[in-house]
């Protein structure tokens, strides 16, 4: 049988090996999740935010604004942005697939405009990309409910 003190080491020493091998795992977790954000740098040094007229968007023509900010506020001018919304096709509303790609004009203070059409109304991905001196600044991606019909 096991004395006393024994048992109170071997459950310490239990303690401290489970707390190791916890914290090992969240070491190597969190050098994972820190890759990951590395990765896309250029998207966290910009901020992109996507406005349109009509508001909310529609089926038919829509002008899109997109505002492009460093990280503190400053306007980002003299960028190419495009725009590209996107749809998957629907077969069982005998509907194909839809994209439509607008370029954003530099209207200054950061400011980018374009025009397009939207082929449907319902949910659409969008992706927004900015390129300056033919290095990609910013991405985003999100969706964008359009009114009207299909």
């Amino acid at each position: 049988m096991l004395s006393n003190f024994a048992v109170r080491v071997f459950s310490v020493l239990s303690v401290l090996a489970i707390s190791i091998l916890f914290l090992a795992t969240e070491m190597g977790h969190s050098s994972v999740v820190r890759a990951q954000d590395n990765a896309p740098a250029t998207q966290k040094k910009t901020a992109i935010a996507l406005t349109t007229d009509p508001s909310p968007a529609q089926k038919g023509s829509n002008t899109i604004r997109i505002k492009l900010t460093d990280l503190a506020g400053k306007p980002i001018a003299g960028a190419q942005v495009t725009v590209t919304f996107f749809m998957a096709a629907m077969p069982a509303m005998n509907m194909p697939e839809m994209k439509t790609v607008i370029k954003g004009a530099d209207k200054g203070g950061g400011m980018y405009e374009g025009k397009g059409m939207l082929g449907s109304g319902g949910i659409w991905e969008v992706t927004i990309t900015a390129q300056q001196n033919g290095q990609k600044i910013a991405a985003k991606k999100l969706t964008v409910k359009a009114t009207g019909g299909v």
